[in-house]
């Protein structure tokens, strides 16, 4: 006999000391079936929603690798478009630069061309100037000689026509008085 408080193991376990019939084990053995099965169903629904989840983790992972991707392309193409444009604006400057400092140079060249022109030009100026002068003095000094000697010639011409006049006079002594007078009106008598 079975102690009292004690399960039987064979039985499948009755409570209260009571044993279980062939109903009541049919009865708990499909209780126990269908409890594995719902189990079971939990079991693969829950394996199924990892699954889909981890296929949706895989996609979104795929989907934002591939963006990231895009983006790294983008980024790289962005920068490799401003490097581009920053190279074609430093060459840019630099042909600008190079041309600017060949215009300087030029205009240095220029201004410095100018500069010795003028001053070759002021040279000979100053050299017209002192050949002007030169030459001023030398005709004015040239004009008191000639004034000199026309005076000296003059003086000479009067000195020989009193002679003459003298010489004639004593002939014509007569005439000789109305032309002294006149030569004094002339101031030409002394």
């Amino acid at each position: 006999m079975a102690k009292k408080g004690k399960k039987d193991k064979k039985g499948g376990g009755d409570t209260d000391g009571m044993k279980m019939t062939d109903a009541d084990q049919e009865k708990n053995d499909k209780n126990t079936v269908l409890s594995m099965e719902v189990e079971r169903y939990f079991t693969l629904a829950v394996k199924a929603d990892a699954e889909h989840e981890q296929r949706q983790m895989k996609e979104r992972t795929k989907q934002m690798r591939e963006k990231l991707e895009e983006e790294k392309q983008k980024t790289y193409e962005i920068t490799r478009d401003m490097t581009r444009q920053y190279k074609d604006m430093q060459d840019e400057l630099s042909d600008k630069v190079v041309k600017l400092e060949a215009t300087i140079k030029n205009l240095e060249d220029e201004m410095l061309k100018d500069r010795a022109e003028f001053q070759d030009t002021l040279r000979k100026k100053d050299q017209v100037i002192a050949e002007q002068e030169t030459e001023m003095k030398n005709l004015h000094s040239k004009m008191e000689g000639m004034a000199a000697e026309f005076g000296d010639m003059l003086q000479r011409t009067l000195g020989k026509m009193k002679e003459r006049i003298e010489l004639n006079s004593s002939n014509f002594e007569e005439q000789a008085v109305p032309i002294n007078k006149r030569l004094e009106e002339f101031h030409l008598k002394e």
